[in-house]
């Protein structure tokens, strides 16, 4: 970092504190002088740092959180892993909205980050592990997101196995040379969170059409594609496009189910990904509930509280009834087996002579 740097960021830091900072005392604390400062303020201002100053014998620098926008950020090499490791747990998330911006600033945060602060983000797979067996949606890998953006963003075909349904490409990434599925170079243009799942929009030169793509079921492929000219998009509202044209399903397993409760009360215990709800008479509702598997399905109704009847899922139906027979036997009022306490011994191990 070079000397003018360190000491903007120094500046910066100081500023941070919630007070207001004389010049002779971010000159003194700084080391440099005054007229230094106020050059430095000068600097901060013009890439996008608010700083207010006042005169007088009372005055000084102040940094303000007004603007519309929000400056360039300066972080060391353990707030850009910090910072990382949160967005790469956005991209996880099946509530809250979040998926898409994770995406976009994590993206963003890789591309100017160094060689060695880079390898560590992106090793992150091999520490941050994500709960998949109950999860209503594919969790994707966050480096795959990113890949995916970059090629968006530097119009660059991106050749990549697409595997058959239900496989998952973060079971295939270790050795996709396994992969089973089809071959293919196509022009990525956007990356789209379809109701929590990560669809690619693009054009397949090939079949001279418009194509999109489920980003759990890619496995890209090294080298990357030449570079493309980009066409006019095919709508103006992409994420309408892709709701339209999207022949993926939703979910694994779905059924439909009544609730014997008022929707607005099964709206605030349903997350968006799990289910849709629709009000009915007698303050019931209908139910669409879907996941990655039918017991994911059975623990978000029960978590509902209310009585429900399955309309068209004789899975579902099998799946609770196994599930009722399970607890009913574990809530069963019988003495427990005593458990035998491990055998110790202070005994010295005995040597042969």
């Amino acid at each position: 970092m070079s000397q003018t740097a360190a000491r903007l960021l120094g500046l910066l830091s100081l500023l941070m504190v919630p007070r207001t900072w004389s010049g002779t005392e971010l000159a003194d604390r700084l080391e440099v002088s005054p007229r230094t400062v106020r050059n430095d303020i000068g600097t901060l201002r013009e890439i996008g740092y608010s700083i207010n100053g006042t005169r007088g014998t009372e005055g000084g620098y102040r940094l303000s959180a007004n603007g519309a926008g929000i400056p360039p950020l300066m972080f060391d090499a353990d707030e850009a892993v910090a910072v990382a490791v949160g967005l790469h747990s956005g991209l996880s998330c099946i509530i809250g909205g979040m998926e898409e911006t994770s995406a976009l600033a994590l993206a963003k945060l890789e591309t100017i980050l160094p060689a060695a602060v880079r390898a560590q983000v992106q090793s992150l797979a091999h520490f941050t592990v994500p709960v998949v067996g109950n999860q209503p949606m594919p969790i994707v890998d966050p480096n795959l997101i990113v890949t995916l953006i970059d090629h968006c963003r530097r119009h660059e075909r991106l050749r990549f196995c697409y595997l058959d349904a239900g496989e998952s490409a973060t079971q295939e990434a270790a050795n996709s040379s396994s992969a089973h599925g089809v071959h293919l170079e196509v022009e990525a243009y956007r990356l789209v969170n379809r109701q929590h799942r990560w669809q690619l929009l693009a054009f397949d030169p090939r079949a001279e059409d418009w194509r999109i793509f489920s980003a759990e079921r890619i496995v890209p492929k090294t080298p990357s594609g030449r570079s493309f000219t980009p066409r006019p998009l095919p709508a103006e509202d992409i994420g309408d496009f892709v709701e339209r044209h999207s022949t993926e399903p939703r979910w694994r397993h779905s059924a439909q189910v009544v609730v014997d409760a008022p929707a607005s009360t099964v709206i605030r215990r349903l997350a968006s990904a799990e289910g849709t709800v629709e009000a009915l008479e007698d303050d019931r509702c209908l139910v669409t509930v879907g996941g990655q598997s039918l017991t994911t399905m059975a623990l978000a109704l029960a978590r509902l509280d209310a009585d429900f009847t399955v309309i068209d899922s004789p899975d579902l139906r099998d799946c609770l009834r196994r599930l009722s027979h399970l607890l009913g036997r574990a809530a069963d009022d019988h003495a427990a087996p005593a458990l035998e306490a491990p055998r110790t011994t202070n005994a010295a191990p005995r040597t042969d002579k």
